[in-house]
């Protein structure tokens, strides 16, 4: 019985509002229904969605009210077939009344008759929206393709202009963001280079690997003189952790106030970091900060930190792997851990068994989490995810939950380089158009073979809402 009250509730209550030709009993003095129009409902006919105005009333008179309609490639909005219905205060009315299939081409005059007899006239817009966020893929080529000479494209990243790739001990290479067209090849800053970045300004920051007692030493790259400038030197004989370097991030402009490097090394538990003032070391070389992630419980085979701010209080993202003897023993986790080490954990069901490197970054107040992912054998699947971690209590959802469209925006088609060493990178580069931003996301994996190893560069266009 509540339900069908319900209903006849609702029934009459829209009877009233939309389709009532009757003039109500005015009352005169009154000072309260006198508003009129309190919201605009705009649906698609057979899509029982239903889209709110973007704001709610009460409206001053004269002002449009804008409803945003989604719209797509595939499903293109026909403005000239909708269902239009309004909220009204009690005793208001509207006159002439609307209701039926109306075209909403161009903006539509509504008037609301309040208590007193007074009329309000507004317009309503609907404007085609298009969803937040739509992916598509720019270029994917090997390491043969790209004239690499070697499989070891252990360290990519993508600024405004170019995509960087680091070839292990080899040269820096430079290519066109949009083609992937090789601009320059540049002599890298020393031997055993392995790992690139770009910082919070667009450099390109590349790192040695300590490897033979090679030490961990981060350069910044100068493109005017096609120069490398050293920033650190963490030496093998300071203490620098064995394979230091397999993992290298920053945080800030390198060149210019404060700024933050991190090392990660595999086998190990540590993240060290250094600070940075307008370039130069604040922390000491041989005398880094270290953070035992206790956490992780044991020594990870492979992990990766990024800090989120150069904030004193800064929370990280960090993701750590360990292996198991099976695909369901082990597998990577990713964290974001505050100052107080307060933890929300993603749920592993939405990564393969690892997660070779990641990204977070921050579009006008939403936040997203980029993945390069590879499943548990060295010749498994490897795909880029894109989830969008704004409200990190979706971090909870897996795949069969509902919402999850929310959630996990993007899923890349698949390679299968065979990658032993599990080796690989995410970077991103953001551009700012007409309608929100374009967000170019590199990714690539080392394989087995010039032929396997890959870049592969997506854009996720954001869309202001």
């Amino acid at each position: 019985m509540k339900t069908i009250n319900k209903y006849l509730t609702l029934f009459s209550l829209m009877s009233v509002a939309l389709f009532s030709c009757e003039q109500p009993d005015l009352s005169e003095g009154r000072v309260d229904q006198v508003n009129g129009l309190l919201n605009v409902t705009i649906s698609i006919p057979g899509n029982p969605a239903e889209f709110y105005a973007v704001k709610k009333g009460p409206y001053q008179e004269g002002e449009e009210i804008q409803v945003k309609v989604p719209t797509s490639d595939d499903a293109p909005l026909d403005v000239t077939r909708l269902f239009c219905s309004v909220s009204l205060e009690h005793n208001c009315y509207v006159d002439p009344p609307i209701g039926g299939v109306l075209d909403f081409t161009e903006p539509r005059s509504i008037t609301v008759v309040d208590v007193q007899g007074t009329r309000h006239t507004n317009t309503i817009r609907v404007v085609p929206t298009p969803p937040k966020t739509r992916f598509s893929k720019l270029w994917s080529k090997t390491n043969l393709e790209l004239g690499i000479p070697s499989r070891e494209n252990t360290g990519c990243a993508v600024n405004d202009k170019y995509v960087a790739v680091q070839e292990l001990n080899g040269k820096f290479f430079l290519f066109d963001k949009k083609t992937g067209n090789l601009v320059k090849t540049v002599d890298a800053a020393s031997s055993w280079m392995m790992k690139a970045d770009t910082d919070a300004a667009g450099h390109f920051v590349t790192s040695r690997w300590n490897i033979y007692g090679a030490g961990f030493m981060v350069y910044v790259y100068d493109d005017e003189t096609e120069s490398h400038k050293l920033l650190l030197n963490y030496a093998a004989g300071d203490g620098c952790p064995e394979n230091m370097g397999y993992e290298m991030s920053v945080c800030g402009d390198v060149t210019k106030g404060k700024s933050f490097i991190y090392g990660i090394a595999p086998d190990n538990m540590n993240i060290y970091s250094w600070e940075l003032n307008d370039g130069v070391l604040v922390t000491p070389a041989n005398k880094p900060n270290v953070l035992r992630y206790g956490p992780a419980k044991k020594n990870w085979k492979l992990a990766q930190v990024q800090r989120a701010s150069i904030e004193d209080n800064s929370n990280h993202y960090f993701s750590f792997l360990h292996e198991g003897s099976s695909p369901e023993e082990g597998g990577s986790e990713f964290h974001i851990f505050t100052p107080d080490m307060d933890i929300t954990m993603l749920n592993k069901a939405n990564t393969m068994y690892k997660i070779l490197d990641f990204k977070v970054f921050d579009v006008e107040g939403d936040r997203f989490l980029v993945t390069n992912e590879q499943g548990y054998d060295a010749w498994s699947e490897n795909v880029v995810q894109v989830f969008e971690i704004t409200n990190t209590g979706l971090m909870e959802l897996k795949p069969e939950d509902d919402g999850y469209d929310k959630f996990r925006l993007f899923k890349s088609d698949s390679v299968s380089p065979c990658n032993y060493n599990k080796w690989g990178d995410v970077s991103i580069s953001m551009e700012e158009n007409a309608n929100g931003y374009d967000i170019y996301i590199l990714a690539s994996t080392v394989g087995f073979k010039t032929e396997e190893s890959v870049a592969r560069m997506y854009k996720m266009t954001y869309y202001r809402q």
